[in-house]
C-alpha cells in the first residue's frame, strides 16, 4: 500500500487491518486536501503513523507544503495512487 511519510510515497506492507484503513483514510484526506486546499483535513492524522508488517513505524504526512511538492513532484508512486483514487 502506498504511504505517504517523512516527505516521499512508498509502497510498504502494512501490519493489519486497522494499520491499512488508517493509511486509506489518510491517503483519501490527502486527495480532497488536494482538491479544496483545506488543510484542515489533514489535521486527524498530526502525530498519527502506521506500523509495517516489520514493526516499524511511519509517520502520516501532514505538511501541506510537502503533499504539494510530492504531488508535482512525479513520485510515481504518489500520482498512481492519486490517480486511481479519483
Amino acid at each position: 500500500m502506498t504511504v505517504i511519510s517523512k516527505g516521499k510515497a512508498s509502497t510498504t506492507r502494512l501490519r493489519g487491518f486497522d494499520q491499512a484503513s488508517l493509511n486509506g483514510d489518510h491517503l483519501n484526506a490527502v486527495k480532497a486536501f488536494l482538491n479544496t486546499n483545506d488543510a484542515d483535513l489533514l489535521a486527524p492524522f498530526a502525530g498519527r503513523s502506521v506500523t509495517d508488517d516489520r514493526g516499524v513505524s511511519h509517520p502520516l504526512e501532514t505538511g501541506p507544503n510537502t503533499l504539494r511538492r510530492l504531488a508535482h513532484a512525479g513520485d510515481e508512486p504518489f500520482h498512481e495512487i492519486y490517480r486511481l483514487s479519483l
